[in-house]
């Protein structure tokens, strides 16, 4: 995907605030800087803030997304007006941003980081795409060259299927991950298939659909963590972009100058 290349930018710290894990960029005249991750699960965000930031010059901005708890962005507001003097800018989904408009009759219950996934990826891919991000959750969001948005789908992450069928169920809690191929030959083996698998037949079907509407193939985009493992078995050529959210947030940011 090609990338905008930054103008003459405030030096701003964009911030994702996931269901797992705080993720972080800094964006300058440079360009976006390589992101950074640590789980909010292990550690406050305000220890992870003082952990990895007290030692940063003070950046002139600081915006935000959040898909989790609004403690969690309170946290980050706090350490921020305490060590920085600085508010939190906080970008929410809305109806139309930066030529994107939303498929979703009420905009705010659209993630916010699926609506920077589209930001992104209409500002660098020049078709209609369906977006796939595979995290916690994994979600799938289509959208025509214009920037309409057609809609989405959320199903469980693949260790939240995986959880969810061990913690209701009495199959051996085993670990271990798919050994390739359809059919497994061990517990821990079927369980990792079934769930790539799952979503690989989603994400076909999606893009069976989406064809009738668009009029063509949507060019398939695989984001998040565990974009590598869905990959794996998709028979689908696919592009990977592992920072489709950030690199939404820094368009944003330099929109919103």
């Amino acid at each position: 995907m090609n990338e905008r290349e930054s103008p003459a930018v405030a030096r701003t710290l964009l911030v994702d605030i996931g269901n797992t894990n705080l993720k972080w960029a800094w964006l300058a005249e440079g360009g976006l800087s390589l992101v950074s991750v640590a789980s909010h699960r292990e550690q406050p965000v305000s220890e992870l803030s003082e952990l990895h930031w007290r030692e940063e010059p003070r950046p002139e901005r600081v915006l935000v997304a959040n898909v989790a708890a609004r403690r969690l962005e309170a946290e980050l507001r706090e350490w921020l007006h305490k060590n920085w003097q600085l508010e939190a800018e906080i970008f929410r989904s809305s109806h139309q941003a930066l030529g994107v408009t939303s498929a979703y009759t009420k905009p705010e219950q659209l993630g916010v980081d699926r609506w920077l996934t589209l930001i992104a990826a209409h500002h660098g891919i020049p078709s209609p795409v369906c977006i796939v991000d595979c995290g916690t959750a994994i979600t799938l969001d289509v959208m025509d060259e214009s920037g309409r948005h057609l809609g989405g789908l959320i199903l469980p992450g693949f260790e939240l299927m995986r959880k969810s069928l061990l913690e209701n169920t009495w199959i051996p809690r085993e670990t271990g991950e798919q050994a390739g191929g359809l059919f497994a030959r061990d517990t821990a083996s079927a369980i990792a298939a079934a769930g790539a698998h799952a979503a690989s037949a989603l994400v076909e079907r999606v893009l069976d659909r989406s064809s009738l509407e668009l009029g063509r193939r949507a060019q398939l985009v695989l984001t998040g963590s565990d974009a590598p493992k869905l990959q794996a078995v998709l028979p689908e050529p696919c592009l990977i972009e592992p920072d489709l959210v950030m690199k939404g947030l820094a368009l944003v940011a330099m929109e919103w100058q």
